[in-house]
Order: C-alpha cells, then sequence, then structure tokens
C-alpha cells in the first residue's frame, strides 16, 4: 500500500509541522500527569496521598503490560485510508474526551473517586498508547532515508517537549484566570481547552501525514514468527538493554534534580530556572540533529552523544558545584541526550527495514512497543532505587538543611548514578552497532 498520490516521496513542511501537532497532542496527557495530578489527586480531589501512589504506580504497570497488546492489534489490521494514519481520527475525540474527564472527580466518597481516577487514567492510556505506537510508527513508512526519518523524529521531539513547556508554564496561570478561587473547577476548564486542542491537531495530523513506503504483506506472519526473529536478534535486545539503562540514568537525574537544587547547592530559587533550561534545550538542538547525519553514522552519533553526556556528568562531580556549574551541565546534558534520543528512533526504522527486507515482516510497533517498555522498566527501577538510598543516606523532609550523609547520597543519585548509566547504556549501543552481517535469520 503505497501512498504516493501528492508526487513527493519524503514529508514537507507542513506535513512535518502536523506530525508534530500530533506528538503535542497526546503529550499533553503526560506532560499534566508529570507536573500536577498528583497535587490535583491530594490537595483538590481530596484522595489520600498513598492512595494517590497506589493509583499512579497502577497506571505506569498497566501502561507497561497493555502496551505489547496494543501493538499487536496495531501490527493485525489494516484500513483503506492507511495503515497507521485511521488512529490519529479514530482516537482524537475519545482520547479529549478522556483527558478533560480527569478532573472532574465527582465527590461520591474516596472509593467512589479512586475507581473513577482508575477508568479514566486506563482510557487516557489506551488511547495515548494508540496514539503513540501509530504516530511513531508513521516515521518509518513516512520516508525512507535517515536524514527525512530524523527530520519527522525532530519534530515529534520538539512537539512533545513543547507540551511539557506550555504544561509546565501555563497551566497554573490558566487555572487561576478560569477557576478563580475554585481552583477544581479552573483545572476542570483549563484541562478540557487543551483537550480540545489536542482533538484538533490530531485530525489535522491525519490529514495531512501520509503512508508512502508502507507495503502490504500478501501473508501476515504468525505473532510467534514475528516475536521469534526479533528476540532471537543479539542486535536488537543490546539496543533494547541499552536504551532501558538510558531511561534509568535519565530517572535518576530527573527524579532528584529538585532534591539537588533545594539541599546540595541550597537554591531552591532556581528549579524553575534549571527545568526550563532542561527543556528548552533538547528543544533547540531538534534541528541540528538531522544535519549531523551528513557527518557521522546514526550509530556513532548515538554512542557518542551518551558518552558525551556521560562524561559531563563525571566533571561535574568533581567541579566547584555552583549553579552556573549546573546550569552548564544541564546545558550539555540536554543537548548530548536529545541526539540519542532523537537518533535510537531513526535506528529503530533501520530495523524495521532489515526485517521486512529479509523476512517479508512488518513489525515497527511491536519493536516500538518493546522500546517502550523497556522505557518504563528503566523508569521503574529508577523510581525504586532512588527512595531506598535517599533513605539509607539519612534524608529526611522535616531537615531544612540535610546531613552530610544525605547531600551526598542526592550527589550520588543525581550525577553518579546518571553518569554511570549514561555510559553502560554507550557500552551496549557500542555492542549492537558493531555487529556486522544479516540481522535476521528464519
Amino acid at each position: 500500500m503505497e501512498n504516493l498520490k501528492d508526487g513527493f516521496d519524503k514529508a514537507g513542511l507542513p506535513e512535518l509541522f502536523s506530525f508534530g501537532g500530533g506528538q503535542f497532542a497526546k503529550s499533553i496527557f503526560w506532560a499534566f500527569l508529570t507536573y500536577y495530578l498528583m497535587g490535583f489527586y491530594i490537595d483538590f480531589a481530596l484522595i489520600p496521598p498513598a492512595a494517590t501512589a497506589a493509583l499512579l504506580s497502577f497506571l505506569y504497570l498497566f501502561s507497561a503490560l497493555t502496551d505489547m497488546l496494543i501493538a499487536l492489534f496495531i501490527n493485525r489490521f489494516s484500513f483503506k485510508d492507511g495503515k497507521y494514519r485511521p488512529y490519529y481520527k479514530w482516537c482524537a475525540l475519545p482520547f479529549a474526551i478522556c483527558l478533560s474527564s480527569l478532573c472532574l472527580i465527582p465527590d461520591i466518597g474516596v472509593t467512589g473517586k479512586i475507581i473513577y481516577a482508575v477508568i479514566t487514567l486506563a482510557l487516557c492510556d489506551l488511547l495515548w498508547t494508540t496514539l503513540n505506537l501509530s504516530g511513531l510508527s508513521l516515521i518509518v513508512y513516512s520516508a525512507k532515508d535517515d536524514i527525512s526519518r530524523t527530520k519527522m523524529v525532530s519534530f515529534s521531539n520538539g512537539g512533545s517537549i513543547l507540551a511539557y513547556v506550555v504544561i509546565g508554564t501555563f497551566m497554573m496561570p490558566l487555572v487561576a484566570l478560569f477557576g478563580g478561587d475554585n481552583k477544581k473547577f479552573g483545572f476542570v476548564l483549563t484541562l478540557a481547552v487543551f483537550a480540545l486542542f489536542s482533538a484538533a491537531l490530531n485530525i489535522n495530523a491525519y490529514c495531512r501525514v501520509r503512508e508512502r513506503h508502507y507495503h502490504a504483506q500478501t501473508q501476515r506472519p504468525a505473532i510467534k514468527l514475528i516475536f521469534k526473529a526479533i528476540l532471537k536478534n543479539r542486535r536488537i535486545m543490546l539496543f533494547l538493554a541499552g536504551f532501558c539503562l538510558y531511561w534509568m540514568a535519565d530517572s535518576f537525574k530527573n527524579q532528584t534534580t529538585y532534591f539537588f537544587v533545594t539541599y546540595h547547592l541550597g537554591r531552591p530559587d532556581m528549579l524553575p530556572v534549571i527545568i526550563m533550561v532542561g527543556l528548552l534545550t533538547p528543544l533547540a538542538v531538534q534541528p541540528l540533529v538531522p544535519k549531523l547525519l551528513t557527518f557521522a553514522k546514526k550509530g556513532t552519533l548515538v554512542f557518542t552523544a551518551l558518552f558525551a553526556s556521560s562524561a559531563a556528568g563525571f566533571i561535574m562531580l568533581f567541579a566547584a558545584n555552583g549553579i552556573f556549574e549546573l546550569i552548564a551541565y544541564v546545558l550539555l546534558y540536554g543537548a548530548f541526550t536529545a541526539v540519542a534520543a532523537n537518533l535510537v528512533y531513526t535506528v529503530i526504522a533501520s530495523f524495521t527495514d532489515e526485517l521486512f527486507e529479509q523476512l517479508k515482516i512488518n513489525g515497527s510497533e511491536v519493536l516500538l512497543s518493546m522500546m517502550d517498555m523497556c522505557s518504563k522498566i528503566g523508569v521503574s527501577i529508577a523510581s525504586g532505587i532512588a527512595p531506598l538510598i535517599l533513605t539509607a543516606s539519612g534524608y529526611s523532609a522535616l531537615y531544612a538543611v540535610q546531613p552530610a550523609s544525605s547531600l551526598a547520597g542526592i550527589k550520588m543519585l543525581y550525577l553518579t548514578f546518571t553518569a554511570t548509566g549514561l555510559a553502560l547504556s554507550g557500552i551496549f549501543m557500542w555492542l549492537s552497532f558493531r555487529k556486522s552481517g544479516p540481522m535476521f535469520t528464519t
């Protein structure tokens, strides 16, 4: 099923912006969850903190378990208007409704509120995962060469980062504007506005984005054959292990930024600045990544970027820890990891090409769901280790000034664990890229 009706072999700027807009639309959910959902549940929906923690743990577990099921569903079906594009159209309105319903928690007792939250979170995640896997799969089939694919990833990553910037910056001012003294109503109305905006962006992505290079299979391979081909491939398994380590390392940094800036540097006033620098730097780097492919191969760029970001962490570990040194570190970290985070999707696209060329199997959504699962495993491991290290080092929220042991633990998590994880990720990626010869065997 090749779609070359527009006469072009690669995506133009209107299509690239539309693709990035689709990524912005679905990233609103995770941006809101990251910054505000916990606080909303506890402070405005009046769900107890322990139940809120259980809810968010449920979401990550549920998301990890359903990723592969949705990928297999997408893999099994094709439609008249495309293999992946139709999901933008079908999910746009349901996703907007579920997103706007997150804050519409009725006053029906704690148990009723928890049940309502579980249902809305589960539905939002199912629709988000469907949009995410189908959207990222389009990278493989909307463009064929590495530079064009990397441009699509740049707009995709840019849209996602922009969603975090917009939600992080404008959510609370809009809540105050729409809700006044009634902040719960302000949350409801603000999220509804963002949800409607997301629906329009998803519909626009359906209308604009094309599947130029998708070839329908004459026979659908058995699910067992798809998994056997992928799981037996050492290059892909090494790559996925490196991806898991990358997310583990990145999570150590993200989860301990507050503690490092607040207690180690003693500058809580600079926390918004550090967070914004950490978001805007990778956003600024996105347009440059495709140009780097004219100088080096994508595999070389990925593990070079990982080692460079790891080196920045180790340098910061032994440098004088001041606010300017921290900003320099965040800039370097954001720039280098943006390169790696962009190009890993181009690598997956190449794996998908080879899978089809050698075995005539389309498996981009399965590979992408494996990547998603690896990222969630990495985040979950870091989320379990970080609190234990803080507790063991003597950290207490009751202390305005933390003891030396606690400060050492915070610094170890923020710098040492992050830098070590990125170095290990680079090693696994290097081992994956250095292997040659046919990837798949029958």
